[in-house]
């Protein structure tokens, strides 16, 4: 997948991810999903890279500030960001630019996932809610994004910065 990672929300969500979503026991720190699925590991060359850093680089770093929480359903408990749209613009680009990728099938919701009702009880999620709230907003600056790739763990497989 290629996403953006957040690690100075680890602070604030770190303990809670560690306990309420898998992907953080695989080693995937904070981050915002942008394309998933991306291209099969075996399959990225330095073109790829190369595609992908193309893609990326008209964006400007800029800040991003989780202000609220947010729910879908009660499946998935998630920080909402600040601004949304250039995750989307960066998503759009790498699907237009980077061959060999599937048409995006729902619409890109950006969000940095707190906990999953999956790996814990609603009650859980709802108690980590509580305590997150209060500690709110949280601002950081996204200036690169990266291209992750998942064997038993999530390792970053190339890291492209954003440079408008």
């Amino acid at each position: 997948m290629v996403a953006a990672l957040v690690p100075g929300a680890d602070g604030l969500v770190g303990p809670f991810r560690d306990e309420l979503d898998p992907t953080a026991r695989r080693g995937l720190g904070a981050h915002l999903t942008l394309v998933y699925p991306f291209v099969e590991p075996a399959a990225v060359t330095p073109a790829t890279v190369d595609a992908l850093r193309a893609a990326v680089a008209p964006t400007a770093p800029f800040p991003c500030t989780f202000a609220a929480l947010r729910w879908f359903g009660v499946r998935v408990l998630w920080l909402a960001p600040d601004p949304v749209a250039p995750f989307r613009e960066i998503a759009d680009r790498i699907r237009r630019h980077v061959p060999g990728l599937a048409p995006e099938e729902r619409e890109l919701v950006p969000h940095l996932t707190v906990g999953l009702r999956r790996a814990a009880p609603l009650a859980t999620l709802r108690a980590a809610e509580e305590a997150l709230a209060p500690r709110l907003p949280l601002t950081v600056r996204i200036d690169r994004v990266q291209l992750m790739v998942r064997t038993d763990t999530w390792d970053v497989g190339a890291e492209v910065l954003l440079r408008g």
